[in-house]
């Protein structure tokens, strides 16, 4: 079996190794699928009193905290209907004692179909609690409130529900596209997600505004047709991006391109834990320094040892440059002594070749790149020290790989789907390339889906959950860990990042 598909066998055998050194604490407590990290706490609304055609309707929604400041200002979120309930999609929102002044339902146009009356108004009468209505956000997770609506006739007036025409979207619309992009240094973080706040004027200096969440890629918005002027904001990553027009500068399909660039943090330390039946053990950390121009210069390695306590420093990577290039990491032991390197070659600002050696162990890879049925794909052919071979392709999509596919001259085979979140990989900032393009991702992987061939792991990775800070870099990720042969959960491993 080949040092690739080999690796996985390796970190099996070395958890294997781990659970049975805390084998009675596992006896004790039996291992079950743990529940998500998510420490957040969100709203969703059951809605009654309506009846809706096929097609998507959304909710419009306004929410006040305690003392009167809107948090949510007529946010446009979808409505579906779920077995026999119609229930909006999820707001995030802080724990606490929070109003809801504003829910009105729409089509795709924005024209109102029903609406949630407010105190004291004609409608409110046909609703047993009319706006504005308390909520209380009391637990991390779901929360879940009612609220009630009524049918808006043709001939019904916006204001016996207690909301304006430009509530209801009594007026003519067209659309615009709406993109972001960031660029963090030299990486470009492109069709980015994020919250998008609209606020448009009229002549009369009324304010017709929606918070939306745009979606990966290019959203569509509509915008009032007879309004002056139009904002769009956008805080992604701690970076403020804006753009004001005119009515004369926005046509139907104007592309708003709301871009940024910030300074990428420094990753300063990786920390690993394995959670036991008694709690957390630390298995190993890794330090990360950087020379005069920025660029990674050393990562000094600390592990878990069996003769001494604590996390003694076990190896040590050095890495050299040519120029712009990463010319080679050589590797040290804990008393600086040389037992490996990688030295790379490039060719048009590609790398077309590695040879790595660790102790007596040689492996050699040539790599080329392609184009392939709108995929960016490499192709790696590796000779290991044994005289075995391996081929490798990776497909990248939006700067992620999203499969790949190992064969060795054994017979042995490896691969595998990905998924990817929206959020930032430091690793990817880093510049540090090894023999299978382990950091080339420049989002963070969040699903696997892997088959293989021959030999199979004892042990798989099967969810992983991240904990993100406001600038968009991991500060925690926990992996769930399974048997591949039973599929039971076995343990959890959490890693924590720290920046500068």
């Amino acid at each position: 079996m080949t040092k690739k598909i080999g690796f996985l066998f390796l970190l099996s055998g070395v958890v294997a190794v781990l659970l049975s050194a805390c084998g009675k604490d596992i006896e004790k407590n039996p291992p079950v699928d743990p529940g998500p990290i998510d420490n957040k706490s969100y709203v969703q609304f059951t809605v009654t009193g309506m009846q809706l055609p096929g097609g998507q309707f959304y909710a419009l929604v306004s929410i006040e905290d305690k003392n009167g400041q809107t948090v949510v200002n007529n946010k446009k979120i979808t409505v579906d209907q779920i077995q026999a309930s119609y229930k909006t999609d999820k707001i995030e929102l802080a724990k606490g004692e929070f109003k809801l002044t504003r829910f009105v339902i729409v089509k795709a146009s924005d024209t109102a179909v029903f609406a949630a009356p407010k105190a004291n108004t004609p409608k409110a009468a046909m609703v047993t609690n009319p706006l504005a209505i308390t909520l209380n956000i009391s637990k991390i997770g779901m929360n879940d409130a009612s609220v009630q609506v009524v049918k808006i006739e043709s001939n019904d007036a916006p204001a016996s529900f207690g909301y304006t025409s430009t509530d209801f979207g009594f007026e003519p619309f067209f659309e615009v596209k709406v993109k972001l992009k960031i660029s963090l240094g030299q990486v470009v973080y492109d069709s980015l997600p994020g919250k998008l706040l609209v606020d448009a004027t009229n002549a009369q200096g009324q304010h017709w505004m929606r918070e939306i969440d745009m979606k990966r890629g290019i959203s569509t918005v509509r915008i009032p047709e007879q309004f002056k002027n139009f904002k769009f904001q956008v805080n992604k990553w701690n970076i403020p991006l804006q753009k004001q027009y005119t009515r004369e500068e926005l046509q139907p399909g104007t592309i708003v391109s709301l871009e940024g660039n910030k300074t990428p943090k420094r990753l300063v330390e990786e920390a690993s834990f394995t959670e036991t039946g008694v709690g957390m053990r630390a298995d190993s950390r890794s330090e990360f320094f950087y020379n005069v121009s920025n660029r990674l210069s050393e990562v000094k390695f600390y592990q878990r040892s069996t003769v001494v306590s604590g996390l003694p420093l076990t190896f040590v990577h050095k890495f050299l440059y040519n120029g712009n290039e990463l010319d080679s990491i050589k590797r040290y032991n804990e008393v600086n002594v040389l037992n490996g390197y990688s030295a790379f070659f490039w060719q048009g600002g590609k790398i077309t070749g590695i040879d790595s050696k660790s102790y007596d162990q040689q492996t050699s890879a040539g790599y080329e790149y392609k184009r392939e049925g709108g995929l960016d794909v490499i192709e790696g052919d590796y000779l290991f020290h044994n005289g075995n071979t391996m081929t490798y392709k990776l497909r990248f999509a939006n700067g992620n790989k999203v499969s790949d596919h190992a064969q060795t001259s054994t017979g042995g085979s490896e691969g595998g789907v990905y998924e990817y979140d929206d959020n930032i990989n430091p690793k990817h900032q880093l510049g540090w390339y090894d023999l299978y393009f382990t950091n080339a991702s420049k989002n963070n992987q969040k699903l696997e889906n892997k088959g293989y061939g021959g030999s199979i792991p004892s042990v798989v990775p099967y969810k992983t959950e991240f904990i993100y800070d406001e600038d968009g870099y991991p500060v925690e990720v926990w992996t769930s860990y399974k048997s591949y042969t039973t599929q039971q959960h076995l343990y959890r491993m959490k890693k924590t990042y720290r920046y500068q």
